[in-house]
């Protein structure tokens, strides 16, 4: 799905240069496109600077952002719906998460929760409620989870974790310092970690044992119409469903042993 530049010029606004805020108040008042020496003599600025300002923005050239800017006025005077913005933004992120999709990993990320009954989820802010899904899925197959939000309690629980426990840390961006101590804690404690992350570069990695990189969100999705936990439920999808495909008769014994106890 190609961004809305007026929503990616907003996002990047704090960035520019007062000569960048002109051609951005230019762009954003939506007039007519020109090309590149028009607008340089229109706006009296430099070639050099208006491909800067694209540059700025995440794009390659003048030529993309006249692209997105014509192709933004025109969704305007079409007048799309919401739920055909959402809905194409929805299948966009789906997209971008089968790309990321590794069997092999997915595997790894299910036999270490195979192995273990007691899971400790950490997440911040909007992770944690990806973490409240986590727990209702694998409560059901058995599995005691322990959602851990707040930054002391990540790490009290990391200090307290027992290497014949599992740790499953999910966070998006990938930079969080705290839970970066909490994980180095957990591994010299010997105690497995899993992580969930979209930022591949993240410093997080190194210390986990499995780790699923979900989809990035675009500058537009990052703004709010996308709730930013969706990529890391995706993920958790993916799992639950491998896993109980590869322990069905492990999920089956659980389920009929419950069905003993409430008799």
């Amino acid at each position: 799905m190609q961004e809305d530049i007026f929503i990616l010029i907003e996002s990047c606004r704090l960035n520019f240069t007062s000569v960048e805020q002109v051609i951005a108040d230019h762009h954003l008042s939506k007039r007519p496109a020109m090309t590149i020496d028009k607008l340089s003599e229109h706006l009296a600025v430099s070639k050099s600077s208006i491909t800067r300002f694209c540059k700025k923005i995440g794009l390659d050239n003048y030529k993309e952002l006249i692209f997105l800017y014509k192709l933004s006025l025109n969704n305007e005077t079409a007048n799309l719906s919401a739920s055909s913005k959402i809905t194409a933004a929805y299948h966009s992120l789906a997209t971008r998460s089968d790309s990321n999709y590794s069997q092999a990993v997915i595997d790894a990320f299910c036999e270490l929760l195979h192995q273990h009954k007691i899971v400790h989820f950490f997440g911040k802010g909007f992770n944690s409620y990806a973490g409240s899904d986590f727990q209702f899925k694998f409560s059901r197959v058995g599995k005691y989870i322990r959602v851990i939000t707040d930054e002391n309690s990540i790490l009290m629980s990391a200090n307290f974790a027992n290497k014949d426990e599992l740790i499953v840390v999910a966070s998006l961006r990938g930079d969080d310092e705290e839970l970066l101590e909490a994980m180095k804690i957990a591994k010299k404690r010997r105690v497995p970690i899993l992580l969930i992350t979209s930022n591949r570069y993240s410093q997080l990695i190194p210390h986990a044992d499995v780790t699923l990189l979900a989809a990035s969100l675009t500058k537009e999705e990052a703004l709010g119409n996308i709730s930013p936990q969706i990529p890391i439920l995706i993920q958790l999808d993916i799992v639950y469903e491998r896993y109980i495909h590869l322990y069905a008769d492990a999920i089956a014994r659980w389920l009929t042993s419950e069905q003993i106890l409430h008799k």
